[in-house]
């Protein structure tokens, strides 16, 4: 039955529920691929999105417990970011950047590697925490990474590490690890010391070979040095060499390290160092100065021990007191392990005496003893007395306090120590005796002083008979009988409870006695009893201070204060009554002074002061002040008043004065009126007047309130200074110390500050400003500065004031939390110039280290322009720009960055030298310019220069050498020059070098025609001033230059024209005249002399010595003269030799005939001719120097029968004529007599055959042909 009742029928239809379990077992599955998709959603919008990205990056600080915050982000994850004031916290240090950029190519992960094109880090400031020492660790088994890593650029601008003060900056290095090996290379990391470099190459399967290398390049107390360290071996034994050079300065060092030895003395294999002329001041300026050479060695022992020497040497030894170490030897032999260091053998030589010390250190036990033999003390320090001491130190106990024994004897001083330390768990030093006599006085002291927790002490001290001066220059001599008890806490709060009280002495020779009971806790002076007397000079106080109810009396009467000792002098007179509270003090009191004189350069002629302050709002409130003649240091005031008269809750205030600052007189007025708020309230007024007499000066404008207390707050205030207003809109003080400001000013003049503030430059400059800053611990806000207007000059051409012709000129401050970021933009006529960057802030302690980070960007867009500071016969084109990123300290930046220039052009109008089509491409890395390109066009070729200039020392270092190929130095008609060669321009420590070798492809040099007389190089005009000399005379130049004047060198002037080839080698050295070697030769040329052409057969000028004398040896004769008529002139330039020449025998007076008349000398006429030529000669000098004519003068013409019959009679005739070829001539002729006239034309066939054609008043032609017998 229950089947039949259980059974469906065939026709019934399948149970419902069955398909929504299907359906729900469907969607079990789809759920994780929903997760999946939701999680894979998630991670592209939080890495693929700004939104998403700058989400992530900013709740860091929660998803990692405050360990990394990032306050700003930029970008994202797959494209680049920047990331801004990143924190870092952990257990061991503290880290905060300023900035984190990114860039990096994410498809290179398919290759499997990580490639970062640059990673870019702003300035770094790192905390290290005190951690506890961890244990060496054993070697690692593999350095391999799982990707392949390639980061082609990391950038630091600076890294400060505290406590230490340490900062570096400017880092710049690459990494590449290729699954192989680690390389990696850190071009540049600065420092306060220098620039270093380095690169180093890893394996990372072992046993890890290594190979690195770095250099440095600075200065240590301003002498350059470099350094280098080379690494080898592997990183299981590593080996290392370094050196370190410089002037008086060298240092290298040499070993072996194990930097995985289970044992610390078993680290190395050996270290061997020697340094010189090391100072100590240049590491770090709070150390002492010295110039040190040190010399240690340290290797193995056996049983895991190390032992090792040392010898320290100090040819500057000196006094403390000037900042120099006393030591000047030091020699010590050690053996160390982990159980103890013991030294033996060591001596020291220190402030003239001798130190012998001994001993072993243990990890729990100390035990010294030094051995000391006429320490001088006052070599010690120069304060000290001058005595010297023998003696005995001895320390021995746990290292923690040990016993400290000490017995030292001098001349006239004493010195006995017994001093201990007391264990945790409360440490405290135990002075058990401690005495020092000098002579027959001496000081007792013994007590104890805690050195944890409140800091408890407890002291008693005596003095007996002592006298000051002994133990120190310039203290009043005395007799001096005292005991002393002070005890109490110095830990704030501080509490103090002292008793002084003098049995009878004597100070400067007067009777001193007194007592003082002093009860002193936190801010309130509980009691104070004194009455002290020396001679007539008396002070008393009784009472208590600092509470309500409190009263403090006081009297001094003084009227010799020079008792007291040198640097005192003058009279004091004074009683008072001191109540209240430091915040709302209650005052009664009359002071006078006369003729004061205090230590430090403090001076008053007189002063007097009163006052009257009482609790009661409406009390009277009376002060007064009134001072003359006051010396301060540098501060010097004529007079100063003071006053203020009223009641407490409502007086006025009077502030008058004369004084003088940097030397300059100002005279300061000041009014205003208020009151105090309520018992201890600030003071709240109106300041009505403000009066600064002088240059620069201040007057306010309107009255301004004021508040001054715990909190400080300035109302709306206008003032005038520099020319121009400031508006103040807001000044606050907080009680906390931040400050926060407002306001602007406007037409402010630089001029104004001209006293206080010098400038190389002639200006009329004015500005405005406007600012809203927030000084707090979280400083904000932002300054700015804007030219408002005027302008700078700057010396032109020929003393001539340019003007810079500034269009804008503005400069922003933004403070951003912990950064000072800062934007600057110049516009001017002639350049442009950009500049932004960032510094730290760190409350605004800014010094010369603080690390810097900018941008700068210049640019010249025409040289043109440049051209009024050049002069009128420069002639300037191009354009030229630079883009620099500047790190490292504030006070000495380092630059990195190109310079680039086109177009370039550089014409001399004067000379012809034209420089065109230039380029120029420079580079800035660190303090070296490295010029890479520099290029000039010239005729068919060109010029090109390439160096560096290292700006790194004291005196600049440059090396840069110059290549020229065909290139045209100038081109005009009368002067062309063709160049090709190489030279180098060097300058090491100052001194300038010229090597190379220059030879001219094609030269045509013509001298002007005309000039004007003038006197000799060695004639002196009484009362005219000499010629300035040179400067290159002055200049420490080395010169080795190889000069070839090649096959094309035509040179023409002063009566030459000749071909010219040779070469010399010019040579010069600092202090000495110039000299050169070589010969240059005459290829063919003529000389134009005594009016007539000479051709040169030989001419050769050598040089073997000074440049400006060298030997000469040319042969020159009248063209064409049938006897060979000439000159020759031998000797040297200073002593020349010239003689006539001639073929054939004659004698002079023919010699000169033939030169100058063109044939023989006979008898009286011809003397006649000869004294007539001499105005033809004299003609001829003049066109020799003119250059119109070849021939111009005054010849004699005999008498003699034409063909036809008629007889021309002698006379002189005017000739005038030019030498068209060598062959061919063309000339006038006029008689002086005859007034006949005529044209001539020559033709020389030969030396003795010639045609001659005349056409004028006469007309002729005549064949001559010339036979000379004897």
């Amino acid at each position: 039955m229950s089947e039949t009742d259980t059974s469906p029928t065939p026709d019934t239809a399948p149970p419902p529920p069955a398909k929504p379990k299907r359906r729900r077992w469907r969607w079990l599955l789809w759920l994780p691929l929903l997760l999946v998709a939701l999680l894979l959603a998630a991670s592209a919008w939080l890495t693929g999105s700004r939104a998403g990205f700058a989400w992530l990056m900013q709740s860091l600080g929660g998803l990692s417990g405050n360990t990394v915050s990032v306050k700003h982000a930029e970008g994202t994850l797959w494209d680049g970011f920047k990331l801004s004031e990143v924190r870092v916290r952990s257990a061991g240090s503290d880290v905060d950047i300023e900035s984190v950029q990114l860039d990096w190519r994410p498809g290179a992960l398919w290759q499997r590697q990580l490639w970062v094109r640059q990673l870019a880090v702003g300035h770094v400031k790192v905390a290290v925490k005190p951690t506890p020492a961890t244990p060496p660790s054993g070697a690692p088994e593999s350095l391999a990474l799982p990707l392949e890593i390639r980061l082609d650029r990391l950038s630091v601008a600076s890294v400060t590490l505290e406590p230490a003060k340490l900062r570096l900056y400017g880092l710049e290095a690459g990494y590449v690890y290729d699954g192989r090996r680690h390389d990696l290379k850190l071009k540049r990391l600065g420092s306060p010391w220098g620039e270093a470099a380095a690169a180093l190459q890893l394996a990372d399967a072992k046993p890890f070979a290594l190979q690195g290398k770095l250099s440095a390049d600075g200065e240590l107390d301003k002498i350059p040095y470099q350094a280098r360290l080379a690494l080898g071996g592997n990183l299981l034994h590593l080996s290392f060499d370094g050196e370190l050079s410089g002037k008086d300065l060298v240092a290298d060092v040499k070993g072996g390290l194990l930097p995985f030895a289970s044992n610390p003395f078993n680290s190395f294999t050996r270290l061997d160092a020697r340094m010189a002329g090391i100072n100590p001041q240049a590491i770090l300026p709070e150390w002492p100065r010295a110039k040190l050479s040190l010399a240690v060695f340290a290797e193995p022992d056996a049983g895991q021990r190390v032992k090792g020497g040392l010898t320290l040497l100090n040819e500057q030894a000196g006094p403390l007191s000037d900042q120099r170490l006393p030591l000047s030897l030091l020699v010590s032999e050690f053996r160390a392990d982990d159980k103890a260091l013991e030294l033996f053998n060591t001596h020291a030589r220190i402030a003239g005496g001798e130190i012998g010390l001994a001993g072993q250190v243990r990890p729990d036990r100390l035990k010294l003893a030094l051995d000391i033999s006429k320490l001088g003390l006052r070599q010690l320090h120069a304060d000290a007395p001058d005595d010297s001491l023998d003696g005995r130190v001895t320390l021995d106990g746990p290292l923690s306090g040990p016993n400290i024994l000490a017995q030292l004897k001098g001349k006239t001083l004493q010195a006995k120590a017994n001093v201990g330390f007391a264990p945790a768990p409360h440490p405290a030093l135990l002075i058990r005796q401690a005495e020092l006599t000098a002579g027959v006085g001496s000081l007792a002291l013994s007590g104890q002083l805690g050195l944890d927790g409140k800091q408890l002490f407890d002291f008693n001290g005596k003095l007996n008979r002592a006298d000051p001066s002994k133990l120190k220059p310039g203290l009043p001599s005395g007799d001096l009988n005292a005991s002393l008890q002070a005890k109490g806490q110095l830990a704030s709060p501080l509490n103090v409870a002292a008793k002084l009280q003098f049995s009878p002495s004597k100070l400067s020779g007067a009777p001193l006695s007194g007592a003082a009971d002093l009860q002193l806790q936190g801010e309130r002076l509980k009691s104070l009893s004194a009455d002290l007397r020396l001679a007539q000079n008396r002070l008393q106080a009784n009472g208590a201070y600092g509470a309500a109810g409190d009263k403090l009396k006081l009297l001094i009467d003084a009227p010799n204060l020079g008792l007291i000792g040198p640097g005192f002098s003058g009279v004091v007179k004074g009683q008072g009554e001191l109540a209240g509270t430091p915040k709302a003090p209650l005052i009664s009191a009359n002071l006078q002074a006369d003729r004061l004189k205090l230590p430090g350069n403090i001076a008053v002629q007189s002063m007097q002061f009163s006052g009257n302050v009482k609790a009661d709002q409406n009390s009277p409130f009376q002060l007064k002040l009134d001072v003359a003649a006051l010396q301060a240091g540098g501060f010097r005031a004529e007079q100063l008043r003071a006053s203020a008269n009223g009641t407490r809750a409502r007086h006025a205030l009077q502030l008058d004065g004369r004084f003088r600052l940097a030397d300059h007189p100002y005279a300061l007025q000041l009014a205003a009126s208020g009151g105090l708020r309520g018992e201890a309230g600030p003071w709240a007024g109106t300041l009505s007047k403000l009066e600064l007499s002088g240059r620069p000066g201040l007057s306010l404008l309107a009255p301004v309130a004021l508040e001054l207390g715990e909190q400080i707050k300035v109302g709306n205030a206008r003032l005038a200074a520099l020319g121009g207003s400031i508006t103040l809109a807001e000044l606050n003080r907080g009680a906390n110390g931040a400050l926060s400001t407002r306001g602007s000013a406007r037409g402010l003049r630089l001029a104004e500050l001209g006293p206080l503030l010098s400038l190389p430059v002639k200006q009329d400059l004015s500005f405005d400003s406007d600012w809203n800053l927030n000084l707090a611990a979280n400083a904000k806000g932002q300054f700015v500065l804007r030219r408002a207007g005027g302008d700078v000059q700057l010396p032109g051409d020929k003393g001539k004031d340019v003007a810079l012709g500034l269009k804008t000129a503005v400069a922003t401050l933004t403070l951003d939390g912990g950064r000072a970021l800062f934007d600057l933009n110049l516009d001017s006529r002639y350049a442009q110039l950009q500049g932004k960057g960032s510094v730290p802030w760190n409350g605004g302690a800014i010094d010369a280290k603080t690390p810097l980070n900018a941008t700068v960007s210049a640019s010249v867009p025409s040289l043109a322009t440049l051209a009024s500071f050049a002069g009128p016969s420069l002639e300037l084109g191009g354009q030229i720009g630079a883009n620099l990123a500047l790190t490292g300290a504030l006070s000495l930046p380092m630059a990195q960055g190109t310079i680039r220039g086109d177009k370039l052009l550089l014409a001399d109008r004067r000379t012809g030298i034209r420089l065109g089509d230039g380029s120029l491409l420079a580079r800035l890395d660190g303090r070296k310019l490295v010029l890479e390109r520099l290029r000039f066009a010239g005729g068919e070729g060109e010029v090109a220069a390439s160096g560096a200039l290292d700006l790194s020392g004291d005196t600049p270092d440059a090396r840069v050498a110059v290549e020229l190929r065909k290139f045209g130095v100038f081109d005009r008609p009368n002067r062309r020059l063709v160049v090709s060669g190489r030279t180098e321009l060097a300058m090491v420590a100052g001194k300038l070098s010229l090597t190379g070798h220059i030879r001219a492809d094609q030269g045509r040099i013509g001298l002007p025609k005309f000039g004007a007389p003038s006197l000799s190089d060695d004639v002196m005009v009484k009362g005219r001033p000499g010629p300035e000399p040179s400067a290159f005379a002055s200049m420490p130049l080395t010169v080795a230059l190889d000069l070839d004047l090649g096959d094309h060198f035509r040179f023409s002037g002063q009566g030459l024209n000749v071909d010219l080839t040779g070469s010399v080698r010019v040579s010069a050295n600092p202090g000495e005249a110039p000299g050169a070697k070589g010969q240059v030769r005459v290829v063919k040329g003529r000389y134009k002399a005594y009016g007539q052409d000479l051709d040169i057969e030989y001419g050769a000028i050598t040089f073997n010595g000074p440049l400006d004398n060298p030997l000469l040896n040319v042969r020159a004769k009248r063209r064409l003269s049938p006897v060979g008529a000439g000159v020759e002139v031998s000797g040297s330039v200073s002593v020349p030799k010239v003689r006539l020449i001639a073929d054939e025998p004659m004698s002079e007076k023919d010699k000169l005939a033939w030169l100058v008349l063109g044939r023989a000398a006979s008898g009286e006429r011809d003397d006649n001719d000869l004294a007539a030529s001499a105005g033809m000669m004299l003609a001829g000098s003049l066109n020799d120097q003119i250059g119109l004519f070849d021939d111009l003068g005054v010849s004699s013409r005999k008498e003699k029968t034409l063909a036809n019959g008629t007889v021309s009679p002698a006379e002189q005739v005017v000739t005038v004529g030019r030498q068209l070829t060598r062959e061919l001539y063309l000339g006038y002729e006029y008689g002086v007599t005859s007034a006949n006239q005529a044209v001539k034309l020559a033709y020389q066939l030969s030396k003795g055959w010639s045609m001659v054609l005349r056409a004028g008043t006469d007309a002729s032609v005549e064949s001559r042909y010339t036979l000379r017998f004897d």
